[in-house]
């Protein structure tokens, strides 16, 4: 029997290059899906993130492996201080993209920073990750949560846009959430 009820800590890093955003929220299904936030923060990249961030399109794959190792690193502190900070007791999961270093979808290339299964052995933790890969494989463009979180949390919603560094807007055409 599926759970009725989730509480996860989301991370999310985009190409605005602003910070490391986190939430820890409940998602709850009772007729419908709801969510409740209960704590949110923005941890600001310092100016060595900012530098080695901007530039990741051009470094080399030797470079790249080791940033990986070094942003996972980074990322496990974070998720640990505000585990900490909001004494979180109960985690269903950790659900991390990552940053993206490569997104090409028309050539069926993405790759995210930030070594997933390695964050789930440090923190001791469930990790959900990788979001984007098999929906660029199956010929999406890397959004596949967009869709269906809109639909499972805003289907009274004509229209949800997603404004970020890039814009993702969806809606529903014969029963489809696209």
């Amino acid at each position: 029997m599926l759970k009725t009820e989730y509480k996860v800590i989301g991370i999310m890093s985009g190409t605005s290059l602003d910070g490391v955003d986190l939430v820890y929220a409940t998602f709850s299904f009772n007729e419908a899906w709801q969510f409740l936030i209960h704590y949110t923060e923005t941890i600001p990249y310092e100016k060595y993130w900012l530098d080695i961030l901007g530039r990741l399109i051009s470094i080399s794959k030797d470079e790249l492996k080791y940033i990986d190792e070094k942003y996972t690193s980074y990322l496990t502190n974070i998720i640990k201080d505000f585990i900490e900070k909001f004494d979180i007791k109960d985690i269903d999961a950790v659900c991390s993209h990552g940053h993206t270093a490569l997104h090409q979808p028309e050539k069926g290339l993405t790759y995210q920073i930030g070594n997933l299964p390695n964050i789930a052995n440090l923190l001791n933790q469930r990790v959900v990750c990788d979001f984007r890969k098999q929906d660029v494989e199956l010929g999406g463009q890397g959004a596949p949560l967009v869709p269906i979180g809109d639909q499972l949390l805003f289907h009274k919603y004509d229209y949800c846009l997603n404004l970020g560094g890039f814009a993702n807007i969806s809606t529903e055409i014969n029963n489809t959430r696209i």
